[in-house]
């Protein structure tokens, strides 16, 4: 048996190190929530809440709401106060719940002759509608469930298919457009055969096939297919989620001033954290080993997470800064001009491990004058354009020109995937027929026959 020794080097992440990071990573919603159970567990820490508008302001947020407009003021109310002010129609946000389907379809019921019995089974039905406004419930189980006739649950169900919007109260998508033609007048033979045997045609656009599968002229073939597709397919869907919505709230706003941006972090989203002055004291003067030992341990534990947090702000700070100086075109002109950045050059230029920057963005969203976007938004590696050593464009920059190509093409023989590559080489844009299909479908482009057009 041989015996070697070898020498290794081995990086190991203490638990303080995963601590750190984890946090650098939460977001102030996350943060919020890990500081108030951090509290329940550790007795030594005081939580100091956030500063609310009564309170005193640092001078960097009272020159900024002195020197901006009114919205940025009412959106920083907002952020502190969530009953002062709606902004719902400010930066793209929506926060308000709004009218749900079921309160929509109950307003245009509430005057019908219905009898007690029938009001809770249709109250019961349109809490059974989903988000498309489709009934997910079987009619049999109502009708067990309330001890009711089919008859009669029929007879309701067709009164909910009776409402606005038309559609509603669907159990199948091929039934969600018939009930619209229906109200529209327009259930011909025709119409009803593609929607019950050839949807699957008319989303491919496939004109010709359906012409000669429901022996129809391709003009007729072609004005079946453009009714169809005028139809709505999930009619509940502008209505409001009954499921609890998720509201954007960025962890950073970059405010445009006349010659200058201010950058402002979201602190006001969790408190801060401070030893509690008895318990420090009994640390210090305890005469029991066991004493010391707990509260010194929670009392450095709670300095750490203090620390984090302070470190976790500069980061913050300190990536967003680096973010507004490369991409200062982008916050002072709009989103057609962002530049190509990667992590790795904004590591580089701030001095840290290009996983700091990663976890520094991770799931937050930054907020402008162009409106809320993830802060993973800002980097987008550069897309070479054909013979130019110049600085290129994004992806995205590459998207909008190929949607600017498509909207002017001749909708009756439109661009297939290798023509708009030939289109964006013409623009000094040098893509594979491969990436010009995936940026297509990034933005919900359909291809070339889905986009084609016939004359009726």
């Amino acid at each position: 048996m041989d015996l070697k020794l070898e020498a290794k080097q081995n990086q190991t992440l203490s638990q303080r190190m995963i601590q750190s990071a984890e946090i650098l990573q939460m977001t102030a919603e996350e943060l919020n929530t890990y500081i108030n159970e951090l509290t329940l567990e550790n007795p030594v820490i005081d939580m100091v809440s956030p500063a609310t508008p009564g309170c005193p302001e640092s001078i960097e947020q009272r020159q900024w709401l002195n020197s901006f407009n009114e919205e940025n003021y009412y959106l920083y109310q907002r952020q502190n106060n969530d009953d002062e002010y709606d902004f719902k129609d400010s930066w793209n946000i929506r926060t308000d719940e709004g009218e749900t389907l079921a309160d929509y379809l109950w307003s245009q019921l509430i005057t019908g002759d219905f009898t007690d019995e029938e009001q809770e089974i249709l109250k019961f039905m349109l809490e059974c509608l989903d988000d498309k406004g489709y009934l997910e419930e079987d009619l049999g189980q109502i009708a067990k469930t309330f001890q009711a006739s089919p008859e009669k649950i029929e007879f309701l169900l067709e009164t909910i298919q009776g409402l606005d919007p038309a559609g509603v109260g669907a159990r199948s998508l091929e039934e969600c457009l018939k009930l619209q033609l229906v109200r529209r007048q327009m259930a011909t033979p025709a119409l009803l055969a593609i929607v019950s045997q050839g949807l699957e045609l008319v989303a491919k656009n496939q004109v010709n096939t359906i012409a000669r599968k429901f022996r129809l002229s391709a003009g007729e073939a072609a004005g079946c297919c453009q009714i169809i597709k005028s139809l709505n397919p999930k009619p509940g869907i502008s209505f409001s989620s009954r499921e609890k919505l998720r509201y954007i709230i960025p962890d950073v706003t970059i405010v445009k001033f006349k010659d200058s941006f201010s950058i402002l972090l979201n602190e006001s989203m969790y408190p801060s954290i401070a030893i509690n002055d008895y318990y420090r004291r009994l640390g210090q003067e305890s005469q029991a080993p066991e004493v010391l030992d707990y509260l010194n341990g929670k009392i450095r534990q709670a300095e750490w997470v203090r620390q984090c947090i302070a470190q976790r702000a500069k980061t913050l700070m300190d990536v967003s800064k680096a973010i507004l100086a490369r991409q200062e075109a982008f916050f002072a002109t709009g989103p057609s001009h962002l530049s190509p950045l990667t992590m790795a050059q904004l590591a580089e230029e701030l001095g840290v491990h290009e996983s700091t920057v990663s976890r520094a963005v991770s799931k937050k969203y930054l907020q402008c004058s162009w409106g809320v976007y993830p802060m993973s938004y800002f980097f987008s590696r550069k897309v070479g354009a054909a013979g130019s050593a110049g600085p290129g464009l994004t992806a995205a920059g590459i998207q909008d020109a190929m949607e600017e190509i498509i909207k002017s093409e001749d909708k009756r023989k439109p661009y297939s995937d290798r023509l708009l590559a030939e289109k964006l080489a013409e623009r000094g844009i040098s893509i594979s027929r491969r990436t010009v299909a995936k940026y297509r479908e990034e933005r919900g482009i359909g291809d070339a026959s889905s986009r084609k057009e016939y004359d009726l």
